[in-house]
């Protein structure tokens, strides 16, 4: 009778989806950690969280987004809800038009993931840009290499997050 009541499907889509971000954190913080170019460090979760949100809908692309940004929270320091409200807007809303204007295909992945990039990127730095003395040339050059050292990393994330929602029946 309980077998009855749950959907296997979605639970080992939720358990892939799980590991997929278990391995993206561990690569993200313990291997591109220690391959900085130029000081700055390569965002992998936000490109996930809008193929997981193009893919499977905002409802899961929030989900997902919201775990995501609390573990990622955890993981800086000086960000105490940033990553948690962020992430969970960027895959509800990359749902939403994955659903309503956006192609499930790779070019749209690719325009959402360098929006969401650029978005979390400009989150980053906005305590700096407009709250502390600081460069704002140098800042805004971080925020640039971050963005671009982060694009190469979002193609691979495509193909094992298609491949996830493509198992899923419809």
């Amino acid at each position: 009778m309980l077998y009855d009541l749950i959907d296997l499907s979605k639970l080992r889509r939720a358990i892939l989806y799980a590991l997929l971000m278990a391995v993206l954190f561990l690569i993200q913080d313990m291997i591109l950690s220690h391959i900085p170019l130029l000081g700055v460090r390569p965002l992998l979760i936000p490109a996930a969280i809008v193929a997981i949100g193009l893919f499977d809908g905002g409802l899961w692309g929030g989900f997902v987004g919201l775990i995501a940004g609390y573990f990622c929270d955890m993981g800086y320091a000086d960000h105490v809800v940033l990553f948690t409200i962020l992430l969970a807007s960027i895959g509800f809303f990359s749902g939403v038009l994955g659903q309503f204007l956006f192609h499930k295909g790779f070019v749209s992945y690719a325009v959402l993931a360098v929006a969401a990039l650029a978005i979390v990127t400009f989150c980053q730095m906005f305590r700096f840009l407009f709250f502390t003395d600081t460069d704002t040339a140098a800042v805004l050059r971080v925020g640039l290499i971050q963005l671009l050292w982060s694009l190469p990393w979002a193609v691979p994330i495509y193909f094992p997050c298609k491949s996830i929602a493509g198992r899923a029946p419809r």
